[in-house]
């Protein structure tokens, strides 16, 4: 109710009070004539109390309700696609597609398979005999690939995750074994300032008792060799014993972390005091890596005399 009809409202109860209702004197609102009067007046002015004016008025309107925010429901997450990456101990790391290239047989490489939002396993596979893996299967995503034998070409590791993605492939080479090398060094080879090796030619023995290093290499391989293997012109006194660590002043092998891979091993070939000139028959040394396609590297010792340092 307006605060117009508030005031109307209060004047009439002061009007029944000092002498009559919006304007009627009181004497006619109590005349018996005059009782449809005073009903009409009291219904009014009850209305007019209930509508606001105080006492059980009615109360102001409920605000409105606001309304709740729809929260959307989570998002399954999404899986995929498989990833797959290798490192290794010779210098190759790297993430498929980009190959992975033994420089050498034996060797190997760790690979990883991940996915988001996927627990499940992984398989891997190879194409060749030549490239292994291993496991089969594995909840990790952890593998090991092999570089078994040489391979030019040809040899696929394959990874697969969760069913419906493609599966990851990884091409891979090993790399083929160069053969054994032979180089000899003079007993004196400190004095030069850059010790040349000899090659494509006997040892030269012309002091008896001194030692005529011999260099054992070969690239593309890191499996050893075997021990030499004298004929039997070399016998008595002539012997090829292997080094026990790098003679002094002459390379080490590449490190493998450069990701050359070389084997090198020195022996110590004397001619001492018990052999028998002229010898009877052609002596050499032979010495075999463990790579059985390639055959043995060989090289002759002559002994021209018993004494002088003449180189």
């Amino acid at each position: 109710m307006s605060a117009l009809s508030c005031r109307q409202t209060e004047r009439a109860k002061v009007s029944l009070t000092q002498g009559g209702v919006f304007g009627v004197p009181r004497t006619l609102i109590w005349s018996s004539n005059s009782m449809k009067n005073l009903a009409f007046v009291g219904v009014a002015l009850a209305a007019l109390a209930i509508s606001g004016c105080g006492g059980g008025g009615s109360s102001a309107p409920a605000p409105a309700p606001v309304p709740t925010a729809t929260v959307a429901p989570t998002a399954a997450p999404t899986t995929g696609p498989v990833s797959v990456a290798y490192t290794s101990t010779f210098g190759a790391s790297g993430t498929a597609p980009a190959p992975l290239g033994f420089p050498a047989p034996t060797l190997t490489a760790a690979l990883t398979a991940t996915e988001s939002n996927y627990t499940g396993s992984f398989a891997a596979s190879s194409s060749c005999a030549q490239v292994t893996v291993a496991p089969a299967t594995s909840t990790t995503g952890t593998f090991t690939v092999t570089g078994v034998s040489p391979a030019a070409s040809g040899c696929t590791i394959t990874v697969t995750g969760a069913t419906g993605f493609a599966a990851v492939t990884l091409a891979s080479t090993v790399a083929t074994p160069g053969g054994v090398v032979l180089r000899w060094y003079l007993p004196n080879y400190l004095t030069q300032s850059a010790p040349v090796p000899q090659s494509a030619t006997p040892i030269n023995v012309v002091l008896l008792g001194a030692s005529y290093v011999l260099a054992v290499s070969e690239q593309n391989y890191v499996a050893g060799f075997k021990a030499a293997a004298l004929t039997a012109g070399c016998t008595p006194g002539i012997t090829a014993v292997a080094a026990a660590t790098v003679p002094a002043g002459l390379p080490a092998a590449v490190p493998l972390a450069s990701g050359v891979a070389q084997s090198l091993t020195y022996y110590n070939v004397v001619a001492g005091s018990t052999v028998v000139l002229p010898l009877a028959s052609a002596c050499s040394i032979s010495i075999s890596d463990n790579y059985l396609p390639n055959p043995p590297a060989s090289i002759g010792v002559q002994v021209t005399a018993a004494a002088g340092f003449g180189q």
